[in-house]
């Protein structure tokens, strides 16, 4: 996966943090993080379905002739452009729109990508799939990534070709993991506010920007295909289920907490703001089980024993927007 693409999100960041000056109360840190938060969980599941996405509905069985492929696949999923922006803005960090404009209404791209492998199965016309992908720790400039993309599925051939399309219905297991953080150069911050009558405060020492993200879905498929001369186009519908978890934050040593004029631990501060807070950061967490159904379609090129694909997702529950772009030798 190229550097370039990992994430779009990486660019707006390293736009934003000249601009963030100033830390701002925990109310409006509160507010900010937590609708992006909420937004960013409820696209994971069709993120995580990236990988696996071949034209061919069903490879065929193992045995006597032998029917397996191995590839990578990279694609992206987007959330709501507009989802960063309002972040930014309670953020109070203004610079970064010109940046963002060309986002516009697609949302905000989230890639992914993973190394994939599928081979027939015995007897009964089934094929498995398997994937892998990560980023153990990767580095863009001051922007720290991390991802991973695991998973497998099994299909079943209701037609398995000849003069009609092939047509499978499969089911899945897709475990996503990825972080981003930066440094905001900005030094030691304290913030203050005054709550229920009760004023809070905390040193935050040289914090650093951070999201961190998980996502355990179960994915059901039923998916079409017909091969005509080296072109296999293919649609699909396909359902998740699961749980994502996201957070958002600050990564700092938080220190000096203090509430009405007395020293403080950081579960106090917790309680008192609704904040995620820990002797190591400030955050916002959001869980989310959503069901989605999604729309794909697409196309692959066969070559001989090389394939190309080209696909393309439509979250029906959400709107959101995602495709694919494959690479495999399959025989």
């Amino acid at each position: 996966m190229r550097r370039t693409t990992i994430i779009a999100l990486v660019v707006a960041l390293a736009v934003a943090v000249p601009a963030f000056s100033q830390i701002p109360d925990f109310s409006t840190y509160k507010d900010g993080f937590q609708s992006f938060t909420d937004d960013f969980a409820g696209s994971l599941p069709m993120n995580s379905t990236i990988g696996l996405n071949w034209s061919d509905a069903y490879v065929g069985q193992l045995l006597p002739i032998p029917s397996f492929g191995v590839g990578v696949t990279t694609g992206v999923t987007t959330i709501p452009g507009s989802v960063f922006t309002d972040l930014l803005d309670k953020l109070n960090v203004d610079a970064t729109k010109g940046a963002l404009e060309s986002i516009g209404g697609a949302g905000l791209p989230v890639p992914g990508y993973a190394f994939d492998a599928r081979v027939g199965g015995l007897i009964l016309p089934f094929d498995v799939g398997l994937k892998f992908g990560t980023l153990p720790g990767l580095s863009i400039g001051d922007v720290d990534v991390e991802y991973q993309n695991v998973g497998f599925d099994v299909r079943y051939a209701v037609l398995d070709g000849g003069l009609l399309p092939k047509v499978s219905v499969g089911v899945g297991y897709n475990h996503l993991t990825g972080r981003i953080a930066t440094p905001l150069g900005i030094g030691d911050q304290t913030i203050s506010e005054t709550i229920g009558g009760q004023t809070a405060s905390a040193t935050i020492t040289d914090p650093e920007l951070a999201f961190d993200w998980t996502a355990n879905v179960v994915d059901f498929r039923v998916q079409a295909s017909k091969s005509f001369l080296i072109v296999e186009p293919h649609i699909g519908l396909g359902a998740t289920v699961g749980n994502a978890e996201t957070n958002a934050g600050l990564e700092s040593s938080v220190e000096n907490v203090t509430i009405a004029g007395s020293p403080a631990s950081a579960a106090d501060l917790a309680s008192l703001t609704g904040l995620d807070v820990s002797n190591t950061g400030i955050a916002v967490n959001s869980t989310a089980n959503p069901f989605t159904l999604r729309a794909f379609g697409g196309a692959s090129v066969n070559l001989t024993v090389f394939r190309l694909d080209l696909g393309v997702m439509y979250n029906i529950t959400s709107g959101a927007l995602g495709g694919t772009f494959g690479a495999r030798f399959q025989i």
